[in-house]
């Protein structure tokens, strides 16, 4: 549809995903990498395209199954933050039975029919027709917020072995190369407790037969004594290198893919065009928004859409978090001060003593012995995407080490009047050799530097019922999904959540593929909200 941009991989169906695929060589990497046997961690902040990343190699396993015989199969975690009383066991139990139930709809819609006698149709029980064992454990789970349940399943829940035995069974029965499952939300809640669980998870469920590929938010995770990122899988950082040669050329035609009837204000402007893709520093999410915020494209429009995301949303929603992760406010609002009263007006300064001539900077350097609580503070900045997550190891002045940082390039570029010329002169003169030094005991540090972080283990989620009566207003859904909602009397974050596919076509306009893409997308902010 001219004029509508997509915003969240939710609202464009598998079988459309692979039409708006702008792939650059990394994403090729990691598309490849995801479709192979080892097990792969994707990690990125929000918006940054693991889901589309994930959503691509499933739709390409999809489309070469009948020659490769590698079965794709997708499951998001994100409704974990609905389940009340999340103990150890009661987790385990929904993440099993969640998987478990993912696989059999995948192997039953590519034609594969259960193996009688075997252990995935023994896990499956049930029928056709009745739901299985796993769908009600699953249902029992995610409906637990409605009444508060605490009430534990009546069926015995497979361990992660017999889940294992289970997808080997199948692949020998059905001729399946391998089971390729891809795990989204994978850590999506400020739980570390619960995100060690699923990496053991994902370390115990490892065989010839499934290969698991998580997508996960940097400075969010928690991996545990028993999953090491960089020997149990291989690990992509999607952090996309704006000074890299076809960036901006890519972000156009990213654009282009879903509106083409931009091509003319977008040719007319490309200098404005270009500063908020510089800006955006490599989230495509980021960029559709702002693109859209600027109708009709031109100069002035992108200059107040900058002054106004980058300046304000951006960090509103960062601060944000503090509503949902009350335990967490110290360090996000610290976190917020430190990049705002610092480091953005310091390398501004520097950037602007510089003239233009010579190498610019959009980077910090922090100590490797600063204070624990800076670099918690530091890793919820990555998570909220206003850094890039560090490089550590990085030598400094006097060969002192420490973690190297890049700041959003829309934050900094914000604080010119002019921002589209000076975000083209950043863009010219960026250097990663040239950044903000901050020592072991920085003044900047005091006022958290003895914080306690051991509330941080906290599992509950304190503001999940404030969040179920929250208004539609704050999730993150197009100007025609909002006013369809209000329409229909669905005004709070609980009642979209209460209701179905047949509650959103009694609206105008809204047939039945329209209501799916509206039911996915509105779900998935409403638990992307919930879930951080």
């Amino acid at each position: 549809m001219a004029g509508e941009l997509f915003f969240r991989t939710e609202d464009i169906r598998v079988d459309e995903v692979l039409g708006y695929l702008v792939e650059t060589p990394t994403d090729r990497q990691i598309i490849d990498s995801l479709k192979g046997r080892s097990p792969v961690i994707l990690r990125g902040s929000r918006g940054v395209g693991k889901s589309f990343l994930l959503r691509t190699a499933e739709a390409e396993l999809g489309r070469d199954f009948a020659e490769e015989r590698i079965l794709p199969v997708y499951v998001t975690f994100a409704r974990a933050s609905l389940i009340t009383n999340p103990t150890a066991e009661r987790f385990l139990a929904w993440m099993i039975a969640k998987i478990c139930n993912r696989i059999i709809r995948a192997a039953t819609s590519a034609g594969l029919g259960l193996p009688g006698g075997s252990a995935i149709a023994a896990m499956r029980g049930g029928s056709e027709v009745d739901p299985s064992a796993m769908e009600l454990v699953e249902q029992l789970f995610e409906d637990a917020w409605r009444t508060n349940s605490e009430k534990d399943p009546a069926a015995e829940i497979p361990g992660p072995e017999l889940l294992r035995d289970a997808v080997e069974d199948l692949c020998r029965h059905t001729g399946l190369k391998r089971v390729a499952l891809f795990v989204d939300e994978a850590a999506h809640v400020f739980i570390p407790q619960q995100q060690r669980q699923f990496f053991t998870l994902m370390r115990d469920l490892r065989s010839p037969y499934l290969s698991v590929k998580a997508a996960v938010y940097p400075g969010a995770t928690a991996f545990g004594e028993s999953f090491q990122p960089t020997h149990d899988a291989t690990l992509h950082s999607l952090d996309r290198n704006v000074t890299g040669e076809g960036y901006a050329r890519a972000m156009r035609e990213l654009v282009l893919r879903q509106d083409g009837s931009l091509a003319k204000a977008i040719g007319q402007y490309g200098e404005v065009f270009d500063a908020l893709a510089y800006a955006s520093t490599g989230n495509p999410r980021i960029l559709l928004k702002t693109v859209a915020r600027s109708s009709p494209f031109n100069r002035r429009n992108a200059q107040e859409t900058i002054r106004q995301y980058y300046r304000e949303e951006i960090w509103g929603e960062h601060s944000s978090l503090a509503e949902r992760y009350p335990g967490h406010r110290e360090l996000i609002d610290w976190g917020r001060s430190f990049i705002e009263s610092q480091v953005l007006p310091d390398l501004y300064s520097r950037n602007q003593r510089r003239g233009g001539a010579g190498e610019a900077s959009s980077y910090l350097w922090i100590h490797r012995d600063a204070p624990q609580a800076v670099r918690e503070a530091l890793r919820l900045l990555c998570y909220s995407g206003i850094l890039q997550e560090g490089v550590s190891g990085v030598r400094a002045t006097r060969s002192e080490v420490g973690t190297r940082y890049m700041v959003n390039l829309g934050c900094q570029i914000a604080l010119d009047p002019e921002s589209v010329a000076y975000g083209m002169t950043l863009r010219r003169a960026l250097s990663v050799k040239r950044m903000i030094e901050y020592g072991a005991n920085h003044a900047s540090y005091r006022p958290i530097d003895k914080m306690s972080l051991e509330k941080f283990e906290d599992g509950n989620n304190q503001a999940l019922q404030a969040r179920l009566q929250a208004s539609i207003e704050i999730l993150d859904l197009t100007d025609f999904q909002r006013g369809k909602l209000r329409g229909l009397g669905l005004e709070t974050i609980g009642k979209v959540l209460a209701s179905d596919e047949s509650t959103f076509r009694q609206a105008h306009y809204v047939g039945l593929v329209r209501a799916r893409q509206m039911r996915n997308a509105a779900v998935a902010a409403v638990l992307e909200y919930l879930s951080g």
